[in-house]
């Protein structure tokens, strides 16, 4: 009867564990499907803690061969963004597929944004995306030294986005007047989990 009773126990354990295994590996192809893995690189996001409230959320793209390439994060404190820690950007298009012309606008931030101004020697950011023209495609160019850009868009594909941006500031130093360090951030910008973006591979 033991034996018996440790038989029917044994075979239930193997057809759960048989089951779960299946939708395991159902739900793996699901997430995956979601992505376009014909695409160069695939956004991933990785959140330690409670999100949006006392987090770190990180945001990186992944090649095909595997490399990661980390382009923004975020830290949380009881709710709110601590901006000297922080790296990241605000995309928004606004206007209906099909519509000749869109109004967007990108904003973007640092922990060099809070290096007082009074240190700050220059500052050069270029702002690039790629634009359709007539039957072709080349990349408009945005020269600033602010931290919010205003642009005119054509659509591309769908109202997908594909751009970069270049943020350098000459920083004067207290220990060597006579030099300027120079601080770099770049950031990848894109509207898709999947993207071709080729600008990825400067964000090493």
């Amino acid at each position: 009867m033991k034996q018996t009773y440790l038989l029917f126990l044994i075979l239930l354990i193997s057809i759960y564990s048989c089951k779960k295994d299946k939708q395991t590996e159902s739900e793996l192809i699901t997430n995956k499907s979601k992505q376009d893995t014909t695409k160069l690189f695939q956004k991933i996001r990785i959140i330690y803690g409670e999100e949006n409230l006392n987090s770190e959320e990180y945001e990186a793209y992944v090649s095909k061969k595997k490399d990661t390439f980390w382009n923004q994060w975020k830290f949380y404190k009881n709710g709110s963004i601590d901006s000297t820690k922080s790296k990241f950007y605000n995309l928004n298009v606004e206007g209906k597929k099909g519509d000749s012309i869109l109004k967007g606008m990108i904003s973007f931030y640092s922990p060099a944004d809070s290096i007082p101004m009074s240190k700050v020697e220059s500052r050069e950011v270029t702002f690039l995306y790629l634009q359709r023209e007539n039957d072709s495609l080349i990349f408009k160019e945005i020269k600033s030294d602010q931290n919010i850009i205003y642009f005119d868009y054509r659509d591309l594909d769908s109202l997908k986005f594909v751009g970069y941006i270049s943020d350098l500031r000459f920083i004067k130093m207290d220990s060597m007047p006579e030099k300027l360090l120079l601080n770099r951030n770049y950031f990848a910008v894109d509207s898709e989990v999947s993207t071709n973006n080729t600008f990825v591979e400067l964000l090493k």
